[in-house]
Formats: structure tokens, C-alpha cells, sequence
């Protein structure tokens, strides 16, 4: 089993079992608790922030500062992708460091997305438990879903983006992911995993099997 998806199988035994996330990471061993942090550290001296090290979440950050009008627009579009597609665990969503997006100043841009959703709360004090298989190939099509967008934005915007989930680091260019980003889509696929249906045929059935989520 990959290191990546080891670690997320782990996490999801000793969420439902009341411990934090830190203390997740910790007990699975791959990573530590303070690199679990959702805050990435703050940027010194012109350098992009630094990703977190979480299995459960796909990280991006910008590799150069991106003007202020193209971060208006991909923020617009994240917005609106988080509008129209229904998330599985977590929209992506993205931010500005060295500045407010509206400023007129060049930033870095940095986000991330929560692919697994390992349980929910159905109603105060229940919870239900999602099952392994149906949280894996979910959270394989949020991370695709992500690197098309990033894809689409390297494109139009002229952007580098460095990507992170868990231990495993790639990079996305006008061209698409490069080896290393490609492996974190491989490391998020299940054994024996085929395409019998299609990615939205999947995700409309998992939504609805699923659908007390947002109730």
C-alpha cells in the first residue's frame, strides 16, 4: 500500500475514535502533528508558503507571485466552481499571502481541498461512518477535479504551481502535472480499481448514498 494512502487509512481509524488531527498524524507515523497544520508558515523575503504535510488534504501553492488581476480571477472561479460542483468533504479554496486579493499587488496564491470525509454528523451526537472504498474513489475524483483546475489556470495565467498531499510533492505546469504530480492521483487509486462507470455516473451515485450529509 502507498505511503500516502496508508496514512489516510490510518487517519480515518483514529478520527472516529476522538482524536485530533495532530494527533493522528502522530500516531500514523508518516508525518508528525505540527506538519498537519492548515496555516501554512508565513512568507519571508519573497518565498511562496509552505505546504503542509496532510494526507487527508491536497495542498497547491503558486511557485512565483501571480499578478493581481489573474489571482482575482482564479479567485472568482474558485468560487464559482465551489458554487456549482457539490464537494465531497471540502471545497477548494484558495488564498493570498503578501496581500488581499484587490490590492493591485503580485501574491502568492495557496489552497488546498479536503479529500476524505470519513464520517459525518447526521444529527447532534450521531455519526455515520463512510465506508473506505466509497471515501477512496471520491477523494481520487476531488483531486482530479483540483488538478484540472490548476491545469486550466497554469494555462491560462502563465502559473507554476508546486502540489502536496501527505509526503508525496509534484508540480503543475501549462502542460499539465509532471511525473510526480501524476503519482499522487496514482497513489489515491484503489488496487483493482477500474473505470466500469463513468467519474460522474460514480459521483452521483455517492452523493446520493451519501446524501443525509447535507441535511
Amino acid at each position: 500500500m502507498h505511503a500516502a494512502f496508508a496514512c489516510a487509512t490510518v487517519l480515518r481509524v483514529r478520527f472516529h475514535r476522538g482524536l485530533t488531527l495532530a494527533a493522528a498524524c502522530a500516531l500514523a507515523g508518516s508525518v508528525s502533528g505540527a506538519a498537519c497544520s492548515r496555516n501554512p508558515a508565513p512568507v519571508n523575503g519573497g518565498e511562496p508558503p509552505e505546504l503542509h504535510n496532510d494526507p487527508q488534504a491536497l495542498a497547491w501553492r503558486s511557485r512565483e507571485k501571480v499578478g493581481d488581476p489573474d489571482a482575482k480571477q482564479i479567485l472568482a472561479q474558485t468560487v464559482s466552481a465551489a458554487r456549482t460542483r457539490a464537494p465531497w468533504a471540502e471545497a477548494p479554496h484558495v488564498h493570498a499571502a503578501d496581500g488581499p486579493v484587490g490590492d493591485g499587488k503580485p501574491k502568492f496564491l495557496f489552497g488546498e481541498a479536503r479529500l476524505f470525509l470519513i464520517e459525518y454528523e447526521t444529527a447532534p451526537g450521531n455519526f455515520r461512518e463512510v465506508d473506505a472504498r466509497d471515501d477512496a474513489a471520491m477523494a481520487l475524483s476531488e483531486a482530479g477535479f483540483v488538478f484540472g483546475l490548476l491545469s486550466r489556470w497554469a494555462r491560462e495565467h502563465s502559473i507554476d504551481w508546486d502540489v502536496q498531499l501527505g509526503p508525496l510533492r509534484g508540480r503543475i505546469d501549462g502542460r499539465g502535472p509532471d511525473a510526480d504530480g501524476r503519482r499522487i492521483l496514482e497513489a489515491l487509486r484503489q488496487p483493482g480499481a477500474g473505470a466500469a462507470v463513468s467519474d460522474d455516473a460514480m459521483r452521483t451515485a455517492l452523493d446520493a448514498k451519501y446524501r443525509d450529509r447535507r441535511e
